[in-house]
């Protein structure tokens, strides 16, 4: 008889992580045809609550958010955990106003485009609103900075630049 000890943690993982992130895209690939432009609106709320769950779970594993370098290493953690190790990150930088993160490859938009999304309709916006939130909720002093490249609009990479509010 087979039981769930028999598929190794590492796979169990990976099975999870790729679920979870391919029901967002799921529900915007059937629920945008009906609610178009408006989609994004409702999806919003939902979104921003991920995001303060993921805060919830950083500092239930004890992850460091005092300043944006330990806010970009923590996101890149929390990215991992929630959607696999398919995601690939470079490195922390440390920037004239706070730190820079760099995504190489990214799970979310590799299902989106397996599943014949667009990944610029289909993930931008959503993951853009997700990332602002976790980086909101671990410190309230910091943000997430607007104009940065992401692979979803075609870059060779996303970035991640973390600020202090201004």
């Amino acid at each position: 008889m087979v039981n769930i000890e028999d598929i190794p943690i590492e796979g169990r993982w990976i099975i999870a992580a790729k679920s979870a992130g391919c029901m967002p895209l799921l529900y915007n690939k059937f629920f945008r045809k009906v609610l178009g432009r408006k989609y994004d609106e409702m999806e919003r709320p939902i979104l921003i609550e991920a995001g303060r769950e993921m805060k919830d779970i950083a500092m239930a594993l004890g992850l460091p958010s005092g300043n944006a370098r330990q806010i970009v290493e923590t996101v890149g953690i929390l990215n991992t955990i929630y959607f696999g190790p398919e995601n690939k990150y470079e490195p922390v930088v440390e920037t004239e106003h706070g730190a820079m993160g760099k995504m190489t490859n990214c799970a979310i938009r590799n299902s989106a485009i397996q599943m014949g999304l667009d990944p610029e309709i289909a993930a931008l916006t959503a993951c853009r609103t997700m990332m602002r939130s976790v980086v909101e909720s671990l410190n309230p002093e910091y943000t997430l900075k607007k104009d940065t490249k992401n692979m979803c609009s075609g870059n060779e990479y996303c970035e991640m630049a973390v600020e202090r509010q201004r």
